[in-house]
């Protein structure tokens, strides 16, 4: 069963009911479709030559850790099932297969982390152990014990063979390789099932949200529980900026940096360098949509241990990803810059984060700070929506390209046709400064320029059309989702529609937008200098260069 949030508990009974094999639970028998699993199985295996057949016992068991589960509301994981000790149910069920079912030997299936399959490993004499969880891979010999992981998304896959030299042999033979899933031909049935199921993705795929900068390609999340990868970096950089935009997070109260634990980062993928942008589908692939993050005010001193306490060992779930801001020294371990300057150790920064991750073990430095200081953390009611903060980020950068777009040509040509005629010394004619200001932006002319169905409002559809048609974005006509999050952000009076009296908003409000520099990291000009750190003169400023 899967323990993390990305389905509901309807379509895992769902998915339970229509399976078509055999699916085991050994630790979570009361779940609600465990009508349709079996608490173990038994795999019997004969002879070449028939003489004799051997039997091959399995156990399946998931992690029991709260903390894995903390972010599920009532009635909690798994609709409220109850997770039992894996190994005090391992130690019954190996006595029921070695004792009751006669098996020669026994294989726990485990959905545990690696510490957790070092425990299964010591505490019992198991010839093997096959688990997961992990996105790394892992063959090692744990006292007598030999434990295989083959890594996510089914990359990898392990052949595990037993041989018996004769009918009197006690003990297999034991060979385990990885081999690559691709490397066997795939089924022609299933593999048409499959295409079918991913075309439903390809809305996603043609939605262009962000041109990606040279400076974080190749693009890749592979092995964000192991490293700093360039996604990691990316979607860290772009929720700083996003959140530096945000009015409610701005205003002298800048967003220091961003960290993110790996395990948050979830595609696992290798992204080609052409198209070179980020889609809706990466987004979705990424991050999960229920994600929120929080402010949390951290001193320099900690975020430095913090983070590189996640940076040394075998790969984690917690390993700390964040933003371009941040400079690490992998050989002194110690985070050297935040925001693009020098560390202060007894600075307070402000830093979002999954809060719920500062506590949950994998940094024993957080964990043991905001365990003792449980205050500092901020309450759930200020928290954010991950996708959502980044949608509407995206959505303000594109109106402001489309703004640009479709802005006048010649100022002149523009006050002769709003009746305002030699510069600034008829201001007075035109009605005050803001109406000049307005007339030099030609909001009309701006609206009609997207108004491809001339009916004087800008609707969905005209944003979804100017996506493609006026900043050449890819899109797909079956999934408006990123014209609806535009079209929400210049409806400024929020009535539903996008009249010229939003333009003539935008008139008067777009210079300090401008000066406020936020939409760089997201779209940068074409062939325009991408700074690597900010001026002295720009600290404090919101935004990432």
């Amino acid at each position: 069963l899967p323990q993390e949030a990305d389905i509901s508990h309807n379509t895992v009974c769902e998915h339970v009911r229509n399976y078509k094999g055999k699916w085991i639970n050994t630790n979570m028998q009361d779940h609600e479709v465990m009508d349709h699993q079996i608490p173990y199985e038994v795999v019997e295996v004969p002879s070449a030559d028939k003489s004799h057949t051997r039997k091959v016992g399995l156990c399946a068991l998931l992690s029991d850790d709260p903390a894995l589960y903390a972010q599920f509301k009532e009635p909690g994981a798994f609709g409220g099932a109850t997770i039992l000790d894996p190994w005090e149910t391992l130690s019954e069920y190996q006595k029921i297969l070695e004792q009751e079912e006669g098996c020669d030997v026994v294989v726990p299936l485990q959905h545990t982390y690696v510490p957790d399959d070092h425990r299964t490993c010591r505490d019992f004499d198991f010839p093997v152990v096959l688990s997961g969880h992990d996105h790394h891979r892992v063959d090692e010999v744990i006292e007598g014990t030999r434990l295989l992981k083959p890594g996510l998304d089914g990359i990898y896959a392990t052949v595990l063979e037993f041989t018996w030299d004769s009918k009197t042999s006690d003990s297999p033979d034991i060979s385990a390789s990885f081999v690559k899933a691709s490397e066997w031909p795939a089924d022609e049935s299933l593999s048409a099932q499959v295409d079918d199921a991913y075309a439903a993705l390809t809305p996603l795929r043609n939605t262009e949200l962000a041109r990606v900068p040279p400076r974080f390609r190749p693009l890749s999340s592979f092995g964000s529980r192991g490293k700093v990868c360039t996604m990691g970096t990316y979607l860290c950089s772009l929720i700083r900026s996003a959140l530096n935009t945000d009015n409610e997070f701005y205003n002298g109260n800048n967003c220091d940096c961003v960290l993110i634990m790996g395990g948050n980062i979830r595609g696992g993928k290798e992204y080609p360098d052409e198209p070179g942008y980020f889609s809706l589908e990466g987004l979705e692939a990424e991050i999960k949509p229920d994600e929120t993050i929080g402010i949390v005010s951290m001193p320099g001193w900690l975020i430095s241990e913090g983070v590189m306490a996640t940076h040394s060992g075998d790969p984690i779930p917690g390993w700390f990803q964040f933003d371009e801001g941040v400079v690490e020294d992998t050989d002194k371990g110690e985070i050297l810059m935040i925001n693009n300057e020098p560390i202060d150790k007894d600075k307070i920064y402000r830093v979002a984060t999954k809060v719920g991750d500062l506590t949950n073990g994998q940094s024993k430095p957080m964990t043991d700070f905001f365990n003792e200081h449980p205050y500092y953390l901020p309450p759930k009611g200020a928290y954010v929506n991950v996708h959502a903060t980044l949608m509407a980020f995206f959505a303000r950068n594109l109106w402001r390209r489309m703004w640009d777009a479709v802005g006048p040509i010649d100022d002149e040509e523009v006050m002769a046709n709003c009746g305002i005629t030699g510069g600034e010394e008829r201001v007075s004619d035109a009605g005050g400064e803001d109406d000049f200001i307005i007339a030099r932006c030609d909001p009309l002319g701006r609206l009609n320029k997207l108004d491809d169905d001339k009916d004087g409002v800008i609707s969905v559809d005209n944003i979804h059309s100017s996506l493609r048609n006026v900043l050449g974005l890819r899109v797909d006509d079956s999934n408006k989702d990123l014209a609806k999050f535009v079209h929400s952000y210049a409806d400024t009076d929020n009535d539903g529609r996008v009249t010229l009296e939003d333009f003539k908003y935008f008139c008067k409000a777009m210079p300090s937008i401008y000066e406020q520099d936020k939409w760089r990291l997201a779209s940068p000009k074409d062939g325009a200098r991408q700074p690597r750190y900010f001026k002295a003169a720009d600290k404090g400023k919101a935004g990432v260069r």
